[in-house]
């Protein structure tokens, strides 16, 4: 089975939907069958669900009542939120969507000043390993996932220090209205008619497309890609401006949009705007995001709890329900798409090179896009 390409560009989510939902703290009200606090027994929480609920009880003892997440798509992860207070009622969940230098500056001013507002880190795979090499995670083991090999590749950190939780696919976005050829494959981009209406994020910073072109780099027929894009005059938008070709696509101003996330498009479809998600024939890419709870985290136990129920089935339909995959081998798939093992990838790279990769690509980009 292949790894997983982690997702290491900053973010700033371009849709008024989505800013609207980043800016929610928490999930949806608790159900009235959880209105007395008491933790949810049901198959949903698996088979270590009595050590979950012994664990929330501990929790909610010390006072543990609240978790705060940082990451990229942490603000609009609500299904999510809610689903586990559904499960766990007296724990509020705060999501702030930051990532990259920002995300790394927060953390860094939390561990000069020895005040700690979060508690779970949950990025992509070179942050969380920059994270653990700075001393910045603590080491946990979910017990709820019995072995490594019941998640998919590349899902457990050095030392335990963080663990893959979701995955997500991105694809191409059209406008609906749009009589522009959908692209079947990356080398369709080389065609002149696409030439001022492609959209996507700057490959000279580390981030999601620099990611895709190293991955692209190690299939020879796509070698004319990027600079085809260069050539067709493709818009760049920063890497922190991580839905900017959505919103353009969505907006009219351009065709395509390249390597956009399924929980993304999701959330603007359901906004109303006139978009469709198209996966290539071949080398799609996706990316895992990781849990780690950070060192000195005001709530530990609760942290725990939180990435111990991510694995458990209840975690897993609450991430398809947002248009990810759980790394768990099996688990169901989101909504509109199929099994993620039955979806053609990009080539995989290991983990432990994954930085040097993408800082490879950042170097080949900037032969095109540098100043």
């Amino acid at each position: 089975m292949r790894m997983r390409k982690p997702l290491i560009a900053g973010v700033t989510v371009g849709l008024t939907a989505l800013l609207a939902t980043a800016c929610s703290s928490s999930g949806s009200s608790t159900p009235a069958s959880s209105a007395s606090g008491s933790a949810a027994s049901t198959a949903g929480l698996g088979p270590q669900a009595a050590a979950l609920q012994a664990l929330y009880k501990k929790a909610v003892a010390a006072g543990q009542t609240s978790i705060v997440i940082y990451g990229p798509s942490s603000g609009t992860d609500q299904q999510e939120y809610a689903a586990f207070k559904a499960d766990f009622p007296k724990i509020t969940i705060t999501g702030v969507p930051v990532v990259g230098p920002p995300m790394q500056a927060k953390l860094s001013a939390e561990f000069s000043s020895g005040k700690h507002i979060g508690d779970i880190a949950y990025t992509g795979s070179p942050n969380m390993l920059q994270y653990g090499q700075a001393g910045w995670l603590t080491p946990f083991t979910p017990v709820t996932v019995a072995s490594s090999s019941d998640l998919a590749p590349a899902s457990v950190g050095p030392d335990n220090e963080f663990y893959g939780v979701t995955t997500s696919v991105s694809g191409i976005i059209t406008n609906s209205n749009s009589s522009l050829p959908v692209p079947k494959q990356w080398s369709d981009l080389e065609n002149s008619e696409y030439k001022d209406k492609i959209a996507m994020l700057d490959p000279t910073a580390i981030g999601e497309m620099a990611d895709i072109f190293a991955h692209l780099s190690l299939v020879p027929s796509d070698a004319k890609v990027e600079p085809a894009l260069k050539s067709n005059d493709a818009q760049i938008f920063p890497a922190t401006s991580i839905t900017g070709p959505l919103t353009a696509v969505a907006q009219g101003a351009k065709g395509v949009g390249l390597g956009q996330s399924y929980p993304f498009y999701l959330a603007a479809k359901a906004s109303g705007a006139p978009v469709t998600f198209t996966l290539l024939k071949a080398d799609n890419y996706d990316t895992t995001l990781y849990d780690g709870i950070i060192k000195g985290a005001p709530d530990p136990l609760a942290a725990e709890l939180y990435e111990d129920w991510m694995f458990t089935p209840d975690g897993a339909k609450a991430i398809a329900a947002e248009g990810s995959y759980s790394t768990v081998i099996g688990a169901v798939a989101p909504q509109g798409l199929p099994p993620l093992a039955s979806i053609p990838m990009q080539p995989t790279i290991p983990l432990a090179q994954i930085i040097t990769a993408d800082n490879n690509a950042v170097t080949a980009a900037n032969q095109y896009w540098g100043g």
